[in-house]
Protein backbone atom coordinates (compact mmCIF):
# COMPACT_ATOMS: atom_id res chain seq x y z
CA UNK A 1 0.00 0.00 0.00
CA UNK A 2 1.43 3.29 -0.68
CA UNK A 3 1.73 6.18 1.47
CA UNK A 4 -0.96 8.14 0.74
CA UNK A 5 -3.60 5.03 0.77
CA UNK A 6 -1.87 4.22 4.23
CA UNK A 7 -3.14 7.92 5.53
CA UNK A 8 -6.38 8.14 3.85
CA UNK A 9 -6.99 4.41 5.61
CA UNK A 10 -5.61 6.16 9.05
CA UNK A 11 -7.79 9.25 8.77
CA UNK A 12 -11.25 7.20 7.93
CA UNK A 13 -10.12 5.36 10.72
CA UNK A 14 -10.11 8.01 13.10
CA UNK A 15 -12.93 9.87 11.93
CA UNK A 16 -14.67 6.35 12.43
CA UNK A 17 -13.92 5.89 15.50
CA UNK A 18 -14.27 9.13 17.81
CA UNK A 19 -13.55 8.84 21.45
CA UNK A 20 -14.77 10.94 24.23
CA UNK A 21 -14.23 11.21 27.78
CA UNK A 22 -16.23 8.74 29.13
CA UNK A 23 -19.77 10.50 31.55
CA UNK A 24 -21.29 9.45 34.50
CA UNK A 25 -24.18 10.94 35.97
CA UNK A 26 -22.96 11.19 39.64
CA UNK A 27 -25.59 12.05 42.72
CA UNK A 28 -28.37 14.14 40.58
CA UNK A 29 -31.22 14.72 42.97
CA UNK A 30 -34.32 13.41 42.92
CA UNK A 31 -36.34 15.63 44.82
CA UNK A 32 -38.40 18.18 43.14
CA UNK A 33 -39.06 21.75 45.55
CA UNK A 34 -43.11 20.07 45.79
CA UNK A 35 -42.85 16.45 46.35
CA UNK A 36 -40.94 13.40 48.36
CA UNK A 37 -40.54 10.25 46.65
CA UNK A 38 -40.05 6.81 47.97
CA UNK A 39 -37.78 4.44 46.76
CA UNK A 40 -40.52 2.64 44.54
CA UNK A 41 -41.37 5.58 43.20
CA UNK A 42 -38.11 6.57 42.25
CA UNK A 43 -37.26 3.03 40.54
CA UNK A 44 -40.28 3.16 38.73
CA UNK A 45 -39.61 6.48 36.80
CA UNK A 46 -36.20 5.16 35.73
CA UNK A 47 -37.38 2.32 34.71
CA UNK A 48 -39.81 3.83 32.58
CA UNK A 49 -37.39 6.43 31.24
CA UNK A 50 -34.99 3.74 30.05
CA UNK A 51 -37.94 1.52 28.66
CA UNK A 52 -39.31 4.71 26.84
CA UNK A 53 -35.79 5.27 25.07
CA UNK A 54 -35.48 1.32 24.10
CA UNK A 55 -32.71 0.26 26.70
CA UNK A 56 -33.63 -3.12 28.49
CA UNK A 57 -34.27 -2.44 32.26
CA UNK A 58 -33.64 -4.83 35.30
CA UNK A 59 -33.96 -4.50 38.84
CA UNK A 60 -31.27 -5.88 40.52
CA UNK A 61 -32.15 -4.94 43.98
CA UNK A 62 -33.69 -2.45 45.77
CA UNK A 63 -31.85 0.72 44.97
CA UNK A 64 -29.94 -0.57 42.03
CA UNK A 65 -31.30 -1.05 38.54
CA UNK A 66 -29.68 -2.07 35.53
CA UNK A 67 -29.85 -0.81 31.79
CA UNK A 68 -29.02 -2.37 28.24
CA UNK A 69 -28.99 -0.38 25.42
CA UNK A 70 -28.49 -2.20 21.75
CA UNK A 71 -27.87 0.10 19.18
CA UNK A 72 -26.71 -1.51 15.97
CA UNK A 73 -24.15 -3.90 16.47
CA UNK A 74 -23.22 -1.66 19.80
CA UNK A 75 -24.22 -2.50 23.11
CA UNK A 76 -23.90 -0.09 26.87
CA UNK A 77 -24.68 -1.39 29.93
CA UNK A 78 -24.98 0.88 32.86
CA UNK A 79 -25.94 0.73 36.79
CA UNK A 80 -28.23 2.88 38.23
CA UNK A 81 -27.87 3.01 41.68
CA UNK A 82 -30.41 5.03 43.55
CA UNK A 83 -32.15 6.57 47.04
CA UNK A 84 -35.01 8.68 47.54
CA UNK A 85 -33.27 11.81 47.16
CA UNK A 86 -30.60 10.86 44.65
CA UNK A 87 -29.19 8.66 41.67
CA UNK A 88 -26.12 8.41 39.51
CA UNK A 89 -25.72 6.45 35.91
CA UNK A 90 -22.62 4.76 36.10
CA UNK A 91 -20.60 2.75 33.07
CA UNK A 92 -20.77 -0.94 33.48
CA UNK A 93 -19.87 -2.33 30.57
CA UNK A 94 -20.08 -2.43 26.51
CA UNK A 95 -19.78 -3.66 23.42
CA UNK A 96 -18.46 -2.32 19.87
CA UNK A 97 -17.75 0.86 21.86
CA UNK A 98 -14.23 1.84 21.67
CA UNK A 99 -13.91 1.59 25.54
CA UNK A 100 -10.50 2.13 27.30
CA UNK A 101 -8.80 2.63 30.60
CA UNK A 102 -5.59 3.46 31.01
CA UNK A 103 -3.74 4.02 34.15
CA UNK A 104 -4.10 8.23 34.72
CA UNK A 105 -5.75 8.99 31.73
CA UNK A 106 -9.53 9.34 31.41
CA UNK A 107 -11.52 6.23 30.47
CA UNK A 108 -12.66 7.03 26.73
CA UNK A 109 -15.49 6.08 24.76
CA UNK A 110 -17.65 6.14 21.61
CA UNK A 111 -18.78 9.64 21.59
CA UNK A 112 -22.31 8.36 20.91
CA UNK A 113 -22.61 6.80 24.17
CA UNK A 114 -22.22 10.28 26.00
CA UNK A 115 -25.74 11.36 24.23
CA UNK A 116 -27.01 7.85 25.50
CA UNK A 117 -26.75 8.71 29.37
CA UNK A 118 -27.63 12.40 28.75
CA UNK A 119 -31.33 11.27 27.20
CA UNK A 120 -31.42 8.77 30.41
CA UNK A 121 -30.70 11.44 32.50
CA UNK A 122 -33.04 14.08 30.92
CA UNK A 123 -35.82 11.26 30.41
CA UNK A 124 -35.41 10.23 34.07
CA UNK A 125 -35.76 13.81 35.21
CA UNK A 126 -38.41 14.23 32.66
CA UNK A 127 -40.52 10.77 34.73
CA UNK A 128 -40.18 11.61 37.80
CA UNK A 129 -41.88 15.41 37.20
CA UNK A 130 -44.33 13.54 35.23
CA UNK A 131 -45.95 11.06 37.96
CA UNK A 132 -46.79 12.95 41.43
Amino acid sequence: MNRLAMIAVGILTLSGCQTLPLQNIDNAPVHMATRNYGLGDVEKAIIRAGTNLGWQMRTVKPGLVNGKLYHEDMVAEVSIPFSPSLYSIKYLTSTNLSYSAKAGKPEMIYKDYNSWIQDLDREIRKEMLAKP
